[in-house]
């Protein structure tokens, strides 16, 4: 594997971990949000790196490999995921900037939002990491979500979750 296809691929996973370190930490505001920072951060790296390195800077020849792998995966020639790809970096960047410079209106925001959004960015990393992932990924998408899940299901059934 080629350096620029290593790092590519280094910074989808940093950014999935820190995804799932963030959701792990949503109790522990502080740290929540360096992680979700994190993790935003490194999904830019990673767009960054993956038109630069993969693509060579040109949006039909992403399109185009999305289409392909859509195709490979569901019969469906399509590359409108790429565009799916676009929206979560615009979401994940905005919550994140919203969680800097509006904190307190960021917290109290409505539940309806909390859930959009993490709905959102879920159904696309579980699609990233388990559905069109490979390997390793595949298997960290996995283990990632199963420990959410844990995590959610135990908090829920502790006689004093934490606040």
């Amino acid at each position: 594997m080629d350096t620029g296809l290593f790092i590519t691929k280094a910074t989808a996973i940093a950014a999935f971990v820190t995804y799932i370190t963030a959701l792990m930490l949503h109790r522990h505001a502080a740290a929540n949000r360096v992680w979700w920072t994190a993790g935003c951060l490194a999904l830019l790296v990673h767009s960054v790196c993956a038109f630069h390195f993969v693509h060579h800077w040109s949006h039909h020849a992403a399109y185009e490999s999305t289409a392909q792998q859509t195709a490979a995966l569901t019969g469906l020639r399509s590359g409108s995921g790429l565009y799916l790809n676009y929206l979560l970096l615009l979401v994940w960047l905005g919550d994140t900037v919203w969680c800097w410079t509006a904190p307190a209106r960021h917290a109290a925001r409505s539940r309806w939002i909390t859930w959009l959004l993490h709905s959102f960015l879920g159904f696309m990393w579980l699609n990233a990491t388990v559905v069109f992932g490979h390997g390793m990924a595949r298997w960290l998408g996995l283990c990632g979500f199963v420990a959410l899940l844990i995590q959610r299901w135990r908090s829920r059934h502790t006689l004093n979750p934490r606040s």
